[in-house]
């Protein structure tokens, strides 16, 4: 056997054990969160359009969709505003769910600015000085977005954004939940 084709054997068999640790790490974390308990911190500043506002309602909802993003990169990129605009407006009244949207971010100004824009009518949690990660040590991105039961519980692990499967998997949920 020659070197290249020695090197694409090796090469071939590091990209699987690579792909194998991320799958059994995503494993764990499914594992580790399932249950858990999202810890809310006991000052929350939530905004709307740019102004504070209290919204301790969404805490009551049987069921919330927590997405958590921090300050790498642009928080609302990470966010995905618009997507979330329309998941929010077409379910959040006809099932009773809550959307609990947590940003830390080194640029709030920017946030403001997108939601302005993007008129994404719904508040955020503006967590300045990172208490909710701080709390929850949560896990690495794209596990940031929790299904969560009436007691902060993690019942889902997954973002619905551009996923259909998830959001089903979402609404199954709910209803065996509803109905036990």
């Amino acid at each position: 056997m020659n070197k290249k084709g020695f090197l694409l054997i090796v090469t071939f068999f590091i990209l699987c054990s690579c792909k194998e640790s991320q799958k059994k790490q995503t494993e764990r974390i499914l594992n580790e969160w399932q249950g858990k308990e999202i810890i809310i911190p006991p000052a929350v500043t939530f905004k709307h359009f740019g102004k504070d506002t209290l919204c301790n309602y969404l805490w009551d909802k049987p069921y919330k969709i927590f997405v958590y993003v921090d300050s790498v990169g642009c928080s609302s990129c990470q966010l995905g505003l618009q997507a979330w605009k329309g998941i929010v407006q077409n379910h959040s009244r006809k099932i009773d769910l809550g959307f609990i949207f947590v940003v830390h971010s080194s640029n709030f100004n920017r946030l403001d600015t997108d939601v302005l824009i993007l008129d994404f009518d719904y508040p955020i949690i503006y967590d300045y000085n990172n208490y909710f990660d701080k709390l929850n040590n949560f896990p690495p991105a794209p596990f940031r977005t929790f299904l969560l039961d009436k007691d902060n519980k993690v019942l889902l692990i997954g973002s619905p954004i551009g996923n259909i499967e998830m959001w089903e998997k979402y609404k199954s949920v709910m209803a065996s939940v509803r109905n036990e």
